[in-house]
């Protein structure tokens, strides 16, 4: 019941005022030598399960802020691209995806210092990406969007532990 009340908040944009969403923790994501964002992990005030978030089970909120001076849209399709298909179990998982893959890595454009990004994740609805304001594209299908979910919140123990460093400073 209660993902039901937060999906349907969720697609009437109740959840895209800043004030809605919580921050539970930040992590910056390095491509080597290069820091090309900082990414920020938020769920909505009053409900945040830590079991539920990391089964991707919760709605939550992804804002990323780029801080490489520029970023390439070839760059930024690249590593999208390695995030979601790295997450994906076998090859015939990427390939029966790659329409939904490719449509998504279409629609991202380079990216700027300073640039804010918000990938609005939900287990029923999708996730909505939402750049500079104005949203671009929503990524349909549960294993695309477990795989984005997992590649930021589950690839790598140090980020996940920065991602989620308010919730489990309560445990």
């Amino acid at each position: 019941m209660k993902i039901l009340i937060l999906l349907s908040l969720l697609l009437n944009g109740q959840f895209t005022a800043a004030d809605q969403w919580v921050k539970l923790g930040e992590a910056t994501i390095n491509w080597g030598y290069k820091t090309p964002y900082r990414i920020n992990l938020l769920a909505p005030k009053g409900i945040h399960n830590l079991e539920d978030i990391r089964n991707g089970m919760q709605v939550v909120q992804f804002d990323i802020e780029w801080l490489a001076p520029s970023t390439s849209k070839e760059q930024v399709q690249t590593h999208f691209k390695e995030l979601i298909e790295q997450q994906l179990d076998t090859p015939e998982s990427v390939k029966f995806n790659q329409t939904i893959i490719n449509r998504f890595l279409n629609k991202l454009p380079e990216a700027k210092r300073f640039d804010r990004w918000q990938f609005y994740y939900s287990p029923d609805a999708g996730t909505h990406v939402v750049i500079g304001g104005q949203k671009i594209h929503t990524l349909i299908g549960s294993e695309i969007n477990r795989a984005l979910h997992h590649a930021w919140l589950l690839r790598n123990p140090v980020t996940t532990s920065k991602l989620l460093t308010r919730l489990l400073k309560i445990r």
